[in-house]
């Protein structure tokens, strides 16, 4: 047998008893935390060293790989084994501690390396450097050092470490949603989805725009990989808004921007609001609710964009002979679309667990799936492909967790050496008390930081580091904490390193760097929302029902005036001063100042009976002498 058949027989074994034991303790209640998440850290370890070698080359890659597997198979059985002793001896570990827990922080760092890449191995390195040699250091930043035994204690006997909260969370509600979404995605979500929106949407100037956006909001808050979601649906609807007459950067750039936005969407967010649940103690069930508002906001505006832009540049709609019929669309998405039903209805109203919840909604694929095959045999799905979403779950979970786990290395060190609270008094103290100031610093961070990581890993670290200096200044936590995971979500969009605007653009075969360009200019609104939500708390629908009711109302104002701003048009070429005009007026709309909005409206308005004029004029009827 080949060495290459072999290493693929290894892979398949340990990935599927990976999800069998993820499965068995969300099923039969969880293991002690500590227990639960090195088990899980062992599984995922191994499979970084099988899915990416340290060499090309197989055969001398082994003898680089083989003992990494050992190593992170050892750490976890280690654990499990001594559990009990090591409740007895925490603070005085032995020398096998010491060297089984410094042994598992270099492997994972260099699973960091190869998965993540260097900027968070970096940070996790330049972390453990601080806790050791913080004597050294001057004011603010020195401390009085941290030993060896101290250091491994914390980062690997505890659940103020690597095996922290971002872990429990990569270890418990993130691998079943990606569960979940393998599923899906086996089952044809990519292609039946886009069937359903073009049966919907495909008549209407920009449609197949459109198509994207929906396909892939509804893909993306699932997966939570806006570079990954972006490639899986772009394949799809690239090829079509091209072909109705997008340019190139736009529809590239069309495709980002929705599956960057797709980490808002309620409710599952991209796991996002299972660890904003975790880092802040509200609620999963409030979580979601807050974000309903900004994530229509985002989607409505991106709506308005691209309809402007198919209006401006004239485009067509689809072909009536390719628009599928609609009751012909729902029956074959029935099958998708009842499972994500069970789970929106099961997590909103029923408030099931998340872990029951992506469970069953798993199930129901299942279900589905076999019904489908015995009685609409021409939409079959062969069994084959469920199992294989069985194997490659643990694959698309490696980086969340990799980087979850090196995230917990920044945080213990935070909290080891009291280098969180001297950040937010360093910050404050830049600010100069000023909250626009403050806002300012945490949104580059935010957004640097996520230009790197994917945006959960990139909130985990914002979570503990900038959220907390926001709240010191007396923004609301849940604020806070939505304020830097917004930016985390935009950075894949942001030049001059926009990752998801780069895989777009490589399908769609334009420039880089202008598809980046491009996405920041037509999510302009998204990158001016959470700063609204810091001054008007009703964007996260807190506060009486009025004043949520009249958000919304404002809101789509503001985003219907903010994308005629982005494009230069309604119904005519729009000249600059309006469009400055109209862009100040949106953000009116969005402040929580009863003249800011007396001053939108009557933009709006003057706009308005501005347009009306000109199309009357336009249409009058020619009089000849």
């Amino acid at each position: 047998m080949t060495t290459r058949k072999t290493l693929g027989l290894a892979i398949i074994a340990i990935s599927l008893l990976f999800t069998g034991f993820q499965v068995f303790t969300a099923t039969n209640g969880l293991m002690t935390a500590l227990l639960q998440r090195s088990i899980h850290l062992s599984f995922v370890l191994s499979l970084v060293f099988l899915f990416f070698p340290a060499i090309k080359d197989s055969n001398r890659s082994l003898l680089i790989d083989i003992p990494l597997i050992l190593a992170a198979v050892s750490s976890g059985f280690y654990l499990y084994m001594s559990f009990d002793d090591l409740i007895y001896r925490i603070g005085d570990p032995t020398l096998t501690d010491l060297v089984i827990g410094s042994v598992t922080i270099v492997v994972l760092l260099e699973a960091t390396r190869r998965t993540v890449g260097w900027v968070m191995t970096l940070l996790a390195a330049i972390s453990l450097l601080y806790s050791y040699f913080g004597q050294y250091l001057p004011e603010p930043f020195g401390h009085s050092g941290r030993d060896l035994e101290r250091i491994v204690t914390q980062m690997f006997f505890s659940t103020e470490g690597i095996y922290g909260v971002p872990l429990g969370v990569a270890a418990t509600y993130v691998f079943l949603f990606i569960l979940f979404g393998s599923f899906m995605e086996k089952s044809g979500v990519g292609g039946i989805f886009i069937n359903l929106a073009n049966a919907f949407a495909g008549k209407y100037q920009g449609g197949p725009a459109k198509v994207g956006i929906i396909s892939t909001a509804t893909v993306g808050m699932v997966s939570g990989s806006p570079v990954s979601d972006a490639a899986t649906t772009g394949a799809f609807t690239i090829p079509l808004m091209k072909r109705v007459g997008y340019k190139a950067k736009t529809a590239a750039a069309i495709e980002a921007v929705g599956a960057s936005g797709a980490s808002l969407m309620p409710p599952v967010m991209g796991a996002g609001a299972f660890v904003m649940a975790d880092m802040t103690g509200v609620p999963y069930s409030e979580i979601i609710l807050h974000a309903i508002i900004p994530a229509l906001l985002f989607y409505t505006a991106l709506m308005f964009v691209v309809g402007n832009e198919a209006r401006k540049d004239d485009l067509k709609a689809l072909p009536a002979d390719e628009i599928p019929g609609k009751r012909d669309a729902i029956l074959k998405s029935l099958r998708l679309l009842i499972p994500l039903g069970v789970l929106v209805f099961s997590l909103a109203v029923l408030r099931v667990s998340p872990l029951r919840a992506a469970l069953f909604s798993t199930m129901i694929i299942l279900v589905t799936t076999i019904l489908y095959n015995i009685f609409r045999p021409g939409l079959r799905v062969p069994m084959k492909n469920l199992f294989e979403a069985l194997v490659e779950t643990p694959r698309k979970v490696l980086v969340v967790s990799v980087a979850c786990a090196t995230a917990g290395i920044i945080i213990g060190t935070l909290g080891m050496t009291g280098l969180g609270l001297k950040l937010s008094d360093i910050l404050m103290s830049a600010s100069q008390g000023y909250l626009a100031i403050a806002l300012l610093f945490a949104m580059v961070i935010s957004i640097v930081l996520g230009m790197g990581l994917p945006p959960t890993a990139a909130y985990i670290v914002m979570a503990v580091t900038a959220a907390p200096f926001l709240v010191q200044m007396g923004v609301p936590v849940i604020v806070a904490h939505f304020f830097v995971f917004m930016y985390c979500c935009y950075a894949p969009i942001t030049p001059p390193v926009a990752l998801a605007a780069y895989t777009t653009a490589g399908i769609a075969g334009c420039d880089p760097f202008k598809a980046g360009l491009e996405s920041f200019r037509i999510s302009l609104t998204g990158f001016i929302l959470p700063f609204m939500i810091v001054y008007n708390h009703a964007l996260l629908g807190m506060g009486a029902w009025y004043e949520i009711v009249l958000t919304c109302a404002l809101g789509l104002a503001a985003v219907w005036m903010m994308s005629i701003a982005l494009v230069g048009w309604y119904q005519r070429h729009v000249n600059v001063a309006w469009r400055l005009v109209l862009a100040v007026a949106a953000i009116c709309c969005l402040t929580p100042v009863l003249w800011a909005h007396a001053i939108a409206l009557v933009v709006l308005l003057a706009f308005a009976a501005t347009s009306t004029n000109w199309l009357k004029k336009r249409n009058a009827p020619v009089v000849y002498s």
